[in-house]
């Protein structure tokens, strides 16, 4: 019989074993609790005066492991995880908790045996209460599927009657055209919009009024329902661009672009200009732009002869004319058309005719940002105007979008959705052409294995007709002697043909072939049992595209990237036929947005256009967009939560953020005063112009560092600013906008309290066993010194090096050692500790590098002491000790 309940004085609760009516969580509790506990005998039994009776004690002790046993096996099933928890975050383990289908096949036994144990409620899809906006939805549909029965009754009755076109059969010309072969349908090619911008596709009526201000990607409906898109009302570049994707990817991304899988982006908002004419005209162009400006031996000489033919890209930095290597626009690629095979022949022939080579057209493409789109644009519309004869400017940024993917699965899965098929009006192609090495690029060799900037042209099919795409099977390729010999020898470069995707009229005519998704459909339903995709028809549409190879930069390494070019409007159904492609390794490749894309270049160390650019008009424009930001979102928190910029302490008396908290103060930077200037003019004060900051060449700046006599002209080089990497040295990770010292100039106590926190090399060494601790194979330590081994491992695992705390970090230098800002920063996972992308004024460091300040200290060599600096986030007082190299 239970006892009486406890009273409302008695503060200790009754044992769980005497409370009434326990529930089904407190029997799961009692439960784990019996099953943890396990039964032991004691030993006692086998001791008989004073001797060990083994018998008994061999069966106690037997007794006792089948107990262990019992009670692991137990344990296992009590404490096991469920068949949803299990699943990958990918496969949306929360949402689909209550639906056994939505598992894969192998776990949909135990989720029923689960969901039955614990009386799972589930809900169908019959059964499932239509919301609001599902019942508009059905209740549209029930009022079409009564039309249609009305209207298919008036068809049966007219049929009946006297009808007077009974037996004359009515084709329409729709039908006609779908019939008939591609090739013999005559269509005018709208004329190309030379010099002129391109306008946005017209989009459907029912999306019109969200494009007023910006424009659609073409996967924008598949990014809008798993990614977070840029703000309706505050769009990037004029275009609706995905940011990040819904669930968290900062680790998967990177595992994903490193060790196994694959990351694609969208990136048909690159902006993409055409250029054509005579081949000298269009190099005086180039030439002007300050196209291999930096390394010109290399591109204009022998070496940049595969780039002129075509079969090769250059990515580098485009300037306004005559500004180089101040006056820098932005970063580019830029291919050419390769030739064709006739006209190769005649240039052969008559190497000094000038009158052949003016008359040789040629055809170049130009990728370029979109935030620099129109300052390139308007260069090129002054500078291609000025050659006799001109060349023609178009915009192909609505025409040509874009696709790129990177990984150690990335060539495999655009194997797996690329098949090559002869161009329109063409029955085979020629052995060693891109479309037989293609086929033939595994067991999947990455971007960065393929020879450098790779560019290769040819038609695939429309991957709709192999949907949905199968895993290629690696084992039944070739062996690896036979790749190893394509790599090396690369025989593309001589078999490769003018790229179909430089011609408009091609581009026009295999966008106009374009089917429906119900067509395709149609043909699915029609294929006979047993076969797996549709018969090809002769007007299937041979879609050009161009695929770019770009190697890893940087310390990080990395497989490489694939930038894959094609007509816009098939965009979309290659980017799906992607998206579900099965890998080998397991999963599909996954989706990245803005942020994946400044988190790999990051990892790489290097610097991403524009937000690390802040010399650049497109930077100035990104900075001043993320300072208003971060100003509103500093605004909104509550004043017991802002940070106090201006009551940061700086040590000897000075308080106060270095300019804005939330940005960087480039113009106070270059100005060099303790005070920054106001925006507006107080009566009697003329305004004082501010100082707009210019990007330089890493080479030059190197070069400048190394041997400042070699460089004649040094007014544009004091005041330049160059981009750096930053890897701390120690503790800590840099954020966005953090300050950039060097070490003190001025205090030669406050430069050796920095310089002794440095790993040098006597630190290591007290971490080290002694030399005599160890013999020659460093297995059995010398018994004489072995405590001393013993010393310096336990030290070496248990205290580690040695972390100073806040309070015993010197305080950072003055604002006369400030050389930089901080674009960039965050915990690298790629290397395992801090660092940072940031820019630094070249001239402050010029002169510490040759040595003005003093020698080294400690072993440190003043050439290396000179890369030394502190890194200190903004509104914190402590800083970090860091070292920066140029990028």
């Amino acid at each position: 019989m239970l006892p009486n309940p406890p009273s409302g004085s008695q503060k200790r609760k009754l044992p769980v074993s005497f409370q009434q009516k326990p529930d089904r969580k407190t029997l799961r509790r009692i439960d784990i609790q019996n099953a943890r506990r396990i039964e032991t005998q004691p030993s006692a039994g086998a001791l008989k005066s004073g001797s060990l009776d083994l018998g008994a004690f061999i069966k106690a002790r037997e007794f006792e492991i089948r107990a262990l046993e019992e009670g692991m096996k137990v344990n296992k099933h009590l404490l096991r995880t469920r068949a949803f928890q299990d699943l990958p975050r990918e496969l949306r383990r929360r949402t689909a908790s209550h639906n056994k289908d939505r598992v894969p096949k192998r776990l949909r036994a135990r989720v029923a045996k689960e969901m039955a144990e614990d009386n799972t409620p589930t809900v169908t899809a019959r059964r499932r209460k239509p919301s609001g906006h599902m019942r508009l939805r059905l209740e549209t549909a029930k009022r079409l599927e009564d039309l249609g029965k009305r209207k298919e009754k008036k068809k049966k009755d007219n049929k009946e009657g006297d009808d007077p076109m009974e037996g004359v059969t009515v084709t329409r010309k729709k039908d006609q055209l779908k019939q008939e072969d591609a090739e013999y349908i005559k269509a005018r090619v709208p004329r190309a919009k030379k010099n002129k911008l391109q306008s946005p596709p017209v989009p459907p009526a029912k999306f019109r009024k969200r494009q007023l201000h910006k424009a659609w990607l073409p996967t924008h409906m598949f990014h809008a329902k798993r990614a977070h898109m840029t703000p309706p009302s505050a769009s990037l570049w004029r275009f609706s661009i995905p940011l990040t994707p819904t669930q968290k990817s900062y680790r998967i991304t990177h595992r994903a672009s490193v060790t196994r899988g694959s990351v694609a982006w969208d990136m048909s908002y690159m902006a993409t200009i055409g250029l054509e004419g005579p081949e000298i005209s269009m190099i005086n162009v180039f030439r002007w732009l300050g196209v291999g400006a930096d390394v010109p031996d290399d591109l204009w000489g022998p070496r940049g002869h595969k780039w002129r033919r075509g079969v090769r890209s250059w990515s580098g930095w485009l300037y306004e004319r005559g500004g180089w290597p101040a006056n820098g626009i932005a970063p580019a690629t830029v291919m050419w058309c390769v030739q064709d095979q006739a006209e190769s022949d005649v240039e052969m022939k008559e190497p000094s005719s000038m009158k052949n080579s003016t008359e040789k057209k040629r055809k170049a493409l130009i990728r370029v940002h979109p935030s620099a789109f129109l300052q390139v644009w308007e260069q090129l519309l002054h500078l291609c105007a000025r050659p006799k004869p001109p060349v023609t400017v178009e915009d192909l940024r609505f025409e040509i979008g874009s696709i790129e993917i990177t990984g150690p699965n990335s060539t495999e899965a655009l194997l797996g959705i690329l098949h090559p098929c002869a161009p329109l009006g063409e029955q085979s192609h020629i052995s060693n052409s891109p479309e037989d090495i293609w086929s033939e690029l595994l067991p999947g060799p990455t971007a960065a294995t393929l020879p450098s900037n790779v560019l290769l042209g040819f038609s695939i099919a429309d991957p709709r007709l192999r949907h949905p795409p199968r895993t290629i099977p690696i084992s039944n390729v070739g062996s690896n002697s036979a790749l190893l010999n394509i790599l090396t020898t690369w025989p593309i470069d001589n078999t490769q043909r003018p790229q179909l995707l430089f011609d408009r009229k091609l581009r026009y005519l295999s966008t106009r072939s374009y089917s429906s998704q119900k067509s395709i459909n149609r043909r699915y339903a029609a294929c006979p049992p047993g076969q797996q995709y549709p018969t090809p028809l002769p007007h299937d549409p041979a879609i050009p595209i161009l695929l770019l190879t770009t190697r890893p930069s940087g310390s990080a390494g990395g497989s490489g990237t694939w930038t894959l070019m094609l007509p816009w409007k098939f965009v979309l159904p290659i980017w799906q036929a992607l998206m579900y492609y099965p890998n080998s390794c397991g999963g599909n490749p996954r989706f990245g947005g803005l942020e994946e894309t400044r988190q790999l270049a990051f990892e790489a160390g290097v610097p991403w256009f524009p937000g690390d650019y802040p010399m650049t008009k497109a930077g100035r424009e990104w900075r001043t967009r993320e300072e208003e930001n971060r100003k509103k979102e500093w605004e909104k928190r509550p004043k017991s939560k802002r940070v106090a910029y201006e009551s940061v302490d700086l040590g000897e008396g000075r308080k106060g953020e270095i300019g804005m908290g939330w940005g960087c103060d480039w113009e106070r930077l270059l100005r060099g005063l303790e005070h920054p200037v106001k925006n507006s003019t107080e009566e009697g004060e003329p305004a004082q112009r501010k100082q707009q900051p210019h990007h330089l060449p890493s080479a030059l700046a190197q070069q400048y560092l190394d041997d400042p006599s070699s460089i004649a002209d040094h007014s544009t080089l004091s005041d330049a600013l160059v981009t750096v990497k930053l890897s701390l040295l120690t503790r800590g990770a840099p954020k966005s906008n953090a300050r950039i010292y060097r070490l003190p100039t001025d205090d030669s106590s406050l430069r050796a309290r920095w310089l002794a926190l440095l790993p040098s090399n006597r630190e290591k060494s007290s971490l080290r066993p002694p030399k005599n601790a160890m013999n020659r194979n460093h297995l059995n330590p010398n018994p004489k010194k072995q405590h001393l081994y013993h010393r310096a491992i336990a030290s070496s695992i248990l205290d580690g090096p040695p972390k100073p705390g806040a309070k015993e970090y010197p305080h950072v230098p003055g604002e006369v050692d400030l050389i930089g800002f901080v674009t960039t920063g965050n915990f690298n996972l790629g290397e395992g500790r801090g660092s940072g992308i940031g820019c630094i004024v070249l001239g402050r460091v010029a002169g510490v590098r040759q040595g003005e300040v003093g020698k080294g200290e400690k072993g440190i060599g003043k050439r290396e002491e000179s890369r030394i600096c502190i890194v200190r986030d903004s509104g914190e007082s402590v800083g970090r000790l860091a070292k920066w190299d140029i990028v």
